[in-house]
């Protein structure tokens, strides 16, 4: 469903997706089931339109995510700059262009730069801005827009919109979840579509390295805020010592883990990146905002989850980024 308030945006979306010939897809840096459900999703019914679609992540396809990717489509990754003669550049599930790692070169007058999102914290940086912060994951923008529109739609990329909202949802958890996801979810389905292999990679495609992780990260963990809020850091010579990275840190699911306990209510997990910034995840339940302490340390995302980065130590950053995450945690419990 589109909401009433971004009919107009989505009408000039599709206007000018129907009048392009070339349009290059984007999202952001790490990218997760969300974005790659999305640019995957798109990517693929326009092509069925007959368009010319090119993709640009920085990171590139994360590989526990690539069977949704058709591996003889090329992609444009690692680089910094793209220079773009496309009609059309849409931006999907990315709150701010820093996080998207890429500047885009093109003639303002030729290409139209448009941005697809739901995050709260989006900046709303493009010419269109379609930002539905109700949504659960960008996937169900996408799908809405496909449906309510007649584009191409068939099992094939119905599987990687499917796997955006089950990520993005936390598999239909999270905590104020719209009636639409829903929608979306039975839209998808009626494709015929098979959640094997997503609820396969889900539930069963951690690496030994990925447990490691979750292992460390749970016998490290502290806990602050008379119960309420845990934190975990990890070095870069404890990661190595796993003969682990930053991909089995995403893997290891150690950012949801300990609000699974009855009394915490909000997680901060810290850790170093390979360019030697330092990186920081929020999770909660509850109603603990930790939007607002993401943005305070250059990041962003959504009232439950969020995320951000910064090019300094881990020790600055965890000292920075729990300090926050207790006053937050207390100011909460304090005005209930």
């Amino acid at each position: 469903m589109i909401p009433e308030k971004l009919q107009n945006e989505a009408k000039a979306i599709i206007e000018k997706i129907r009048s392009s010939k070339r349009i290059l897809l984007s999202a952001h840096v790490r990218p997760d089931g969300d974005a790659i459900g999305s640019v995957t999703g798109l990517m693929k019914s326009l092509e069925k339109m007959g368009k010319e679609v090119e993709v640009a992540l920085f990171d590139g396809i994360p590989s526990r995510f690539s069977f949704v990717w058709p591996s003889e489509h090329s992609i444009i990754q690692g680089q910094s700059l793209v220079k773009s003669h496309h009609d059309l550049i849409l931006i999907l599930d990315c709150g701010d262009m820093e996080r998207n790692g890429i500047t885009f070169e093109y003639d303002k007058s030729k290409t139209a730069f448009y941005n697809i999102d739901h995050h709260a914290s989006n900046t709303n940086f493009g010419d269109i801005n379609y930002v539905d912060t109700g949504a659960s994951a960008t996937c169900e923008i996408v799908t809405a827009l496909i449906t309510e529109f007649g584009l191409p739609l068939d099992a094939d990329l119905a599987e990687a919109l499917i796997l955006g909202l089950i990520t993005d949802s936390r598999t239909f958890s999270n905590e104020g979840i719209r009636y639409t996801t829903h929608e979306a979810a039975a839209r998808l389905l009626k494709t015929g579509v098979s959640t094997t292999r997503i609820l396969t990679v889900l539930n069963s495609g951690r690496s030994i390295a990925d447990l490691k992780v979750q292992a460390l990260g749970l016998s490290k963990m502290k806990i602050e805020c008379d119960g309420h809020l845990a934190t975990v850091v990890f070095t870069e010579e404890e990661l190595k010592s796993l003969g682990a990275n930053v991909g089995n840190v995403f893997g290891s699911g150690i950012f949801n883990i300990p609000l699974t306990a009855q009394s915490i209510f909000a997680s901060v997990v810290v850790f170093p990146r390979e360019d030697g910034s330092s990186a920081c995840e929020f999770r909660s339940r509850g109603g603990i905002d930790v939007k607002q302490v993401a943005v305070a340390l250059g990041g962003g995302g959504h009232l439950p989850a969020s995320g951000c980065n910064q090019p300094i130590p881990v020790k600055e950053m965890s000292e920075k980024a729990i300090s926050l995450m207790i006053k937050q945690v207390n100011a909460f419990f304090e005005n209930k």
